[in-house]
């Protein structure tokens, strides 16, 4: 036994066993951690190929925010995130997790979708419109390989939008009194109760009646030019009461059926006193240019405006008190709907106003050198920081004072001139990014404009008092418009001062599609007799004013967006910001 105990055969294999256990133990952990790093491997790259999907969705909605042809304040352009959206609960208000918020999500289905090899991104976007702001969403997915399902990345960002509110003339037929109307004897006549000083426009032939003197500062005819006795164009007095005048086909003078004159050169016999814009070589100033310029005709997209005009029948106001425009009845269909003329001038005050901004009054009168002002509430305007604020037709910036009703004002800021202002002026945050406006002080008698406005129907001045009005707009019209009162971008004593208008700063556009109702059958604009209207005027059918007399106005180079004849251009947007995920 004492043998059998010291024997030591066998204990190799004991050895070797032991070896081949702890050896498997190593081989299993090490393939578990091979496969484990394996799986991670697989599952990040899984990941980063997610979130390089969702980037590419976020820039996809970007690109979508940034094309011109896209108004970058209409929830249209992209699905909706979340129901309800911004655009009618306006949450980011109210809740500034919204952008990160999972509460309502609408299904993936519905959000626009990119394939990108195996990957698959969804995005989409709410729209805040009073806060003139896009909440964007995008969420890259592809499946999981290391268990069922698919791995995902969602990113977030926020993009503040600024309206495009003016931009500059590309046609020169604003700076004209325009009559396109061709193919007739007399496209346009003008009779004895006319007169007045602006450049005019004819694109047919045109026709005085007797005694007419035209005196504007340039005329234009493509047509031909038929001056009836006694009347005539410009005066041979001296050279300075001569008008430059430019005929495309021929005139003539009296009316006994005189022969018609090529008209160029010297054209005194035929009453058509004109001078030259330049001399000639040999020093003649007197005559008749027979190359008349070219101007193309305005022309007023309805249709378009009608879609995206703010505040309009898409997008009705997110601020308003008083008696509001009714912009349409049935939407979205353009036919007049609004039975009532709207009156921009009632016996009450009201604001309509679509983004942000906040507006007041003047609590007491200020003069041109007060550097001190107080308003009636500051109510929705910054408590802390500058910021500008208008005052008829001066812009200020608030340095002092943020949130009480007393301010330190800097004058005169932005190119504007220090003024006057009376008690109960209106006072409107100016550098808010309001996307529209259109308000009404019935105190001051003062209108105040921006963006592009549609109303499915027609419009009126009721007010015989002197009204003014602050901005630069274009206001569409399914219907007419019919002036009652005078309306100014700038007054001197009850009457409109021509001379002192800026169009550059103040110029209300009215657009009139209709036709009689308010106004005479065959028209779409009028003006009652002994009123005055200072901005611009576009009718599809005729514009008409008894003993009307013409002003003459600085050339135009900034207009409203929607003026007739230049490119439709909206908001865009601003860099992302807040970009999370």
């Amino acid at each position: 036994m004492r043998e059998l105990v010291g024997e030591e055969r066998g204990i190799a294999l004991v050895m070797a066993l032991g070896i081949l256990v702890v050896c498997a133990i190593m081989l299993t952990t090490v393939i578990a951690y091979t496969s484990s790093a394996q799986r991670t491997a697989s599952f990040s790259k899984a990941r980063l190929t997610a979130f390089d999907a969702a980037d590419a969705g976020m820039n996809n909605a970007y690109a979508v925010l940034n094309l011109p042809s896209n108004n970058s304040l209409k929830q249209s352009i992209l699905p909706s995130c979340h129901t309800p959206n911004p655009d009618t609960t306006t949450p980011a208000a109210t809740n500034p997790t919204w952008m990160t918020s999972s509460s309502n999500l609408t299904s993936q289905s519905t959000w626009n979708t990119n394939s990108y090899g195996s990957a698959t991104t969804y995005w989409c976007g709410d729209l805040d419109v009073q806060g003139a702001e896009w909440f964007l969403r995008s969420v890259g997915s592809i499946r999981n390989p290391t268990s069922t399902g698919n791995a995902t990345r969602t990113l977030n960002s926020k993009v503040t939008i600024q309206p495009t509110l003016t931009q500059p003339k590309n046609n020169p037929v604003w700076d004209y009194l325009y009559a396109g109307h061709t193919g007739s004897a007399c496209d346009q006549t003008l009779n004895n109760n006319i007169t007045g000083s602006s450049r005019m426009y004819v694109a047919g032939n045109l026709c005085l009646s007797p005694n007419v003197n035209l005196a504007q500062s340039k005329v234009i005819v493509r047509g031909n030019l038929d001056i009836s006795n006694n009347a005539s164009v410009g005066a041979n007095t001296n050279l300075s009461t001569r008008v430059e005048t430019q005929v495309g086909n021929n005139c003539r003078y009296g009316s006994t059926n005189p022969p018609w004159v090529t008209c160029t050169g010297n054209q005194d016999v035929n009453h058509v006193f004109s001078k030259l814009a330049t001399p000639l070589p040999d020093g003649t100033i007197i005559g008749v240019n027979h190359v008349p310029e070219v101007i193309a005709p305005p022309a007023a997209d309805f249709a378009t405006w009608y879609q995206n005009a703010i505040p309009g029948p898409s997008q009705s106001c997110t601020t308003s008190s008083g008696s509001v425009p009714t912009f349409d009845g049935n939407y979205p269909t353009r036919d007049n709907s609004v039975l009532t003329a709207f009156d921009l001038t009632p016996a009450s005050s009201y604001t309509c106003r679509v983004g942000r901004g906040a507006s007041t009054t003047l609590a007491a009168a200020s003069n041109a050198s007060q550097t001190t002002i107080t308003v009636s509430s500051a109510s929705g305007f910054p408590a802390s920081g500058t910021f500008r604020i208008r005052i008829d037709d001066e812009d200020m910036t608030v340095t002092g004072g943020q949130g009480t009703t007393t301010w330190t004002v800097t004058r005169a800021v932005n190119s504007t001139t220090a003024a006057s202002h009376v008690i109960s002026q209106g006072v409107s945050q100016d550098d808010a990014g309001t996307s529209g406006e259109l308000s009404w002080n019935a105190t001051t008698k003062t209108l105040t404009v921006t963006g592009t406005i549609y109303i499915d129907g027609s419009a009126k001045i009721s007010n015989s008092a002197v009204n003014t009005y602050n901005g630069q707009a274009t206001l569409y019209l399914s219907g007419t418009f019919y002036a009652n009162g005078s309306l100014c971008a700038a007054v001197s004593g009850t009457t409109c001062n021509f001379a002192g208008w800026n169009p550059d700063h103040e110029l209300l556009m009215i657009v009139a599609n209709g036709n009689g109702g308010q106004v005479n059958p065959g028209d779409s604009v009028q003006i009652a007799n002994n009123f005055s209207f200072q901005g611009g005027l576009y009718a599809t059918n005729a514009v008409v004013s008894n003993n009307l007399t013409t002003n003459a106005f600085p050339f135009i180079t900034t207009v409203p967006v929607g003026m007739p004849s230049n490119d439709e251009v909206y908001a865009q947007p601003n860099p992302p910001q807040s970009f999370s995920g």
